[in-house]
C-alpha cells in the first residue's frame, strides 16, 4: 500500500528541534543514577595498552650514512630520512628514544551486531632497542639488532616507486606486536586514515584501523548512553565501517602501513606517530613531497585510485526508491513532476522486505522477488526509454529464511547453495556460523575461499546485473565473525583483508557481466587497497540529526579524512539512513530542513543519491512530498552543471575531484588551516554547509581572489590574502561559491537565470 505523505510532510516541515526540557534533563539523570546500576552499559568500543617506550642503542660499526635511491639515510643517536624534493625530513625520531619496540599479546574480542569490541594488553613487552649492524644489500639498506635483552629484529629500506620509500620490519616470532615511531612537530597536524570523524586534525586521538560497525550516535549524548542500554550498539568516534594506513601531514610527510593486519596508530604523544601492528612483520611507506597533497599522490601510486564514476552518474538523481511496481512509477512520477533530473533509480527491496524491531530489512537472498516487483521487466524496460538506470542491492551474506522462502517461489536458494558447495563460514563446530543480524540470521560466504569469491561473484552477475541491473549498493563486508572457520583461517586474521575481497568480488561480477564501463557499485567497507579495488565508495549509515559525532556535521570531517586518504570517489545517504524512536529524546528522524541541508552538503560529491532510510515514514522522503520534491530540484541542478568541473580534475589528476579540506590545496594559509567547515572541488569551487537547524548564514574563510556566490552573483574575497566573510545561505541557497572568470563560473552562472 502506498503510505499517505500529506500529514506527516507537514509535520516533518514544523522542523524538529531536540532541545531538552528541564524534565527530560531530569529524566536522563535519574536514568544514569539509577537504572545504570542495575544494567550494565557495553565494554568500551576499544580497550588498549599504551605502546612501550625504550631507549635507543646505536654499535659504532651500525653508525653511518647511506643512500637508498634518492634517499638519505642518517643513523647515529636517532634515525633521519631525508629526500632532496622534500623540505623536512620524511622520517625522523627522537635523539635516544627506541624507533622500533614489540610486544606480545593475545586479544578480547566481542562482536555486537558487527560492533566489534577489541580488548588488547600485551602480556610481556621489548621496549629498548639496539642497533647491531647495517649494511647495503644492493638497493637495499638493512637494519639489525636486538629489542630488549633477546628479541631480534629486521628493517629492510628501499626506494619503491620515485618519491617513496619502502619499509619492511620484521621481529622474531616470541612477538606479535610491532610499535614504530615517526617524530612529529608541536603544530603538524595528521589527517587521513579512511573515515575518521573525530577531528579533521587527528592529534590526540588514537586511532584503530580495525574495520567494523560504527555504531548508532558515536557519541552523542545521550543517544548514544541510551542506544548502549538498550541494544549495546552505539560505538563511537573510534569505529568505523572504512580504514586506511594513509595519511598526510601539514608538513607534507606520509608515513603509510600498506599491510592487511590489525593495525592501531597513537597520535596522543605530543612529538610523535606511534603505529601498532598485530604481526611480526608489517610493511610501511614513506613519501618525500613538499606539501600534502604531493605526498598523498605518491601514495596513492602504491595503493591506487579508483577512476570516475560513469558519465551518466553525474546527469542527476540516484532515487533511492522502494516499496514494489506501482509505488516506484508512483514515486518516480513525482520527482519528475518536480523537474528534478533523474539517472537512475535504486531499488534496493527488489530481494523482497521483511520487518523487524530496527525497521524495514531486506530478504538476504540475491534472487529477485516478482512478488515484490511484478511485471520488473516492463518497469526497467520503461526506465530505460526514460533515459532512467535501475540499481539494485546486495551484500556478502546469505539467509537461510530467504533462501527457503525464494526457493518456495521456485527460484534460487542461494543459501542452500553456498552451504553444500562449503563456502560459507563456520563456527567451531563444523556447522555454519548463522549471526544474528537484528531479528533474523545470516552467514558470510567465505571471501578467503578463491572459488567462492569466484562462484559469488558468478552469481552477482547472473541473478543482480542478470535482470537489468546497472549496478548495485555492495553492502557490509567489513569482516566475518572473528571466531569464524574459514577456509584461510580465522575471521579475525582475514578481518582486514575482508572489505577489500568484497570489492574484488564485485568488480569481477561487473568484468563477467561485461559492466566493466558502464557499471556503478558502491561500497560501505573499506581498507588501504580500496582507494583502488572500490569503484566508488559510500560513507554508511548515519543518524537522521544534525550531531558532530554522527550526523550531518560528521560527514563534512569524514568527506574531509577520506579525500586526505586517498579516496577519491566518496559520497553519502542524503539525509542519512538511521532514524530511531527513543525514550526521554523522542522521534530522531529527519525533517525537510535537514534532507535539504544534507543535499546542499553533498553538491561536491560524485554521486547524488536520496536514501528512503530505515524508518521511512518517519523520515522526510521527497518522492512523496511533491513540495519538498520542488525545493530540492535546484540543488540537482547545481550537482549536474558541477559535473564537467569534476570530469576536468578527474582528467588532470585521479585525486582531483575529491572534496577537499581546503588546506590540502593551500597547506600555507594559517586562515585555511582553520576551515574545517568547508570543502574544495579543485582551486576554483568552494562549499561551506549549513551544519546546524536554524541558520540562514555561514562564515566562510575564501582563499586570495575574487569569488562569487552562485545563486546571486554576489562577489567576496580580496585579491591578496585570505579573507573571513559571512555568506547568506538560507535553506536550498547554500554558500557555493566559485573563482570569478573560470570556466565553472561560466557554467554555473545558469543557476541564476
Amino acid at each position: 500500500m502506498t503510505r499517505s505523505a500529506p500529514a506527516s510532510a507537514s509535520r516533518r516541515r514544523l522542523g524538529r528541534r531536540f532541545a531538552f526540557s528541564a524534565l527530560a534533563l531530569l529524566a536522563v539523570g535519574l536514568l544514569v543514577g539509577g537504572v545504570f546500576i542495575a544494567v550494565k552499559l557495553p565494554a568500551a568500543s576499544t580497550s588498549l595498552t599504551d605502546p612501550p617506550r625504550g631507549d635507543l642503542s646505536v654499535d659504532a660499526q651500525a653508525r653511518g650514512q647511506w643512500r637508498v635511491g634518492d634517499f638519505s639515510v642518517t643513523l647515529g643517536a636517532a634515525l633521519t630520512v631525508t629526500h632532496p624534493e622534500a623540505a623536512v625530513p620524511v622520517w625522523e625520531t627522537a635523539s635516544g628514544d627506541a624507533f622500533l619496540s614489540a610486544a606480545e599479546g593475545d586479544a578480547a574480542f566481542i562482536d555486537d551486531l558487527g560492533l566489534l569490541r577489541v580488548h588488547d594488553a600485551p602480556a610481556y613487552a621489548w621496549a629498548d632497542q639496539t642497533v647491531s649492524a647495517a649494511r647495503l644489500d644492493r638497493d637495499v639498506l638493512v637494519l639489525a639488532g636486538t629489542l630488549g635483552d633477546d628479541l631480534g629484529w629486521e628493517m629492510r629500506l628501499r626506494e619503491g616507486d620515485v618519491g617513496r620509500l619502502d619499509v619492511d620490519v620484521s621481529v622474531d616470532d616470541a612477538a606479535n606486536r610491532i610499535f614504530l615511531s615517526a617524530a612529529l612537530d608541536a603544530d603538524e597536524g595528521v589527517h587521513g586514515f579512511g573515515a575518521q570523524t573525530a577531528a579533521w586534525d587527528l592529534r590526540g586521538q588514537r586511532i584503530p584501523l580495525i574495520p567494523r560497525e560504527q555504531g548508532i550516535g558515536r557519541g552523542e549524548q545521550p543517544l548514544s548512553f541510551l542506544v548502549d542500554l538498550a541494544a549495546s550498539a552505539a560505538g563511537g568516534q573510534d569505529t568505523t565501517y572504512l580504514v586506511s594506513g594513509v595519511n598526510v601531514t601539514d608538513h607534507g610527510r606520509s608515513m603509510a602501513y600498506t599491510g592487511t593486519g590489525i593495525a592501531v596508530v597513537d597520535l596522543r604523544p605530543d612529538d610523535r606517530m606511534i603505529w601498532e601492528v598485530w604481526s611480526a612483520e608489517a610493511s610501511f611507506s614513506v613519501a618525500a613531497a613538499d606539501t600534502p597533497l604531493a605526498a598523498l599522490e605518491i601514495q596513492s601510486e602504491g595503493v591506487g585510485a579508483a577512476d570516475a564514476p560513469p558519465a551518466w552518474v553525474s546527469d542527476g538523481l540516484i532515487a533511492g526508491l522502494q516499496g514494489g511496481t506501482d509505488e516506484v512509477r508512483e514515486r518516480l512520477a513525482t520527482l519528475q513532476q518536480a523537474d528534478i533530473p533523474v539517472t537512475a533509480v535504486w531499488l534496493q527491496d527488489w530481494v523482497g522486505r521483511r520487518t523487524t524491531s530496527f525497521g524495514d530489512r531486506l530478504q538476504w537472498n540475491w534472487v529477485l522477488d516478482r512478488e515484490q516487483y511484478p511485471g520488473w521487466e516492463g518497469l526497467v524496460s520503461d526506465l530505460a526509454d526514460d533515459g532512467i538506470r535501475v540499481l539494485t542491492y546486495v551484500n556478502a551474506f546469505l539467509s537461510e529464511d530467504s533462501g527457503a522462502a525464494s526457493a518456495a517461489r521456485g527460484d534460487r536458494d542461494l543459501y542452500a547453495e553456498a552451504a553444500e558447495l562449503g563456502y560459507l563460514a563456520l563456527d567451531e563446530h563444523g556447522d555454519v556460523l548463522d549471526a544474528d543480524q537484528h531479528g533474523f540470521t545470516a552467514a558470510s560466504v567465505d571471501l578467503s575461499n578463491p572459488d567462492a569469491r569466484e562462484w559469488f561473484a558468478q552469481v552477482i552477475a547472473d541473478e543482480v546485473a542478470g535482470v537489468g541491473a546497472t549496478g548495485w549498493m555492495a553492502d557490509f563486508a567489513e569482516g566475518p565473525p572473528p571466531e569464524a572457520q574459514l577456509f584461510g583461517g580465522s575471521g579475525i586474521e582475514w578481518r582486514v583483508r575482508w572489505p577489500v575481497l568484497w570489492q574484488e568480488v564485485n568488480r569481477r561480477a561487473l568484468e563477467i557481466a561485461g559492466l566493466q564501463d558502464d557499471g556503478l557499485v558502491w561500497h560501505r567497507s573499506g581498507g588501504t587497497a580500496s582507494a583502488g579495488t572500490a569503484d566508488a565508495l559510500w560513507m554508511g549509515d548515519q543518524t537522521q540529526d544534525w550531531s558532530r559525532e554522527d550526523g550531518l556535521a560528521s560527514t563534512i570531517t569524514m568527506t574531509q579524512s577520506l579525500a586526505a586518504t586517498g579516496m577519491a570517489q566518496v559520497h553519502g545517504d542524503i539525509g542519512g539512513y538511521t532514524s530511531i524512536a527513543v525514550p526521554i529524546i523522542g522521534d530522531v528522524a529527519r525533517d525537510d530542513e535537514l534532507l535539504l541541508r544534507w543535499a546542499e552538503a553533498s553538491l561536491l560529491q560524485p554521486v547524488f543519491r536520496t536514501h528512503e532510510g530505515n524508518r521511512p515514514d518517519a523520515s522526510a522522503q521527497p518522492a512523496e512530498d511533491p513540495e519538498l520534491a520542488a525545493r530540492l530540484a535546484p540543488l540537482l541542478r547545481a550537482f549536474v552543471a558541477l559535473g564537467p568541473e569534476r570530469e576536468r580534475l578527474v582528467a588532470e589528476d585521479p585525486l582531483g575531484a575529491s572534496a577537499q579540506h581546503p588546506s590540502m590545496l593551500e597547506p600555507d594559509d594559517p586562515l585555511l588551516a582553520d576551515a574545517d567547515g568547508e570543502l574544495r572541488l579543485g582551486p576554483d569551487v568552494l562549499l561551506a554547509p549549513v551544519v546546524s537547524a536554524g541558520k540562514d548564514a555561514v562564515d566562510v574563510v575564501l582563499p586570495a581572489g575574487e569569488w562569487r556566490l552562485v545563486w546571486t552573483g554576489e562577489t567576496f574575497g580580496e585579491a591578496g590574502s585570505s579573507t573571513t566573510v559571512t555568506v547568506p545561505a538560507p535553506l536550498g541557497q547554500p554558500a557555493l561559491l566559485v573563482r570569478v572568470g573560470t570556466q565553472v563560473d561560466d557554467e554555473l552562472a545558469a543557476l541564476r537565470r
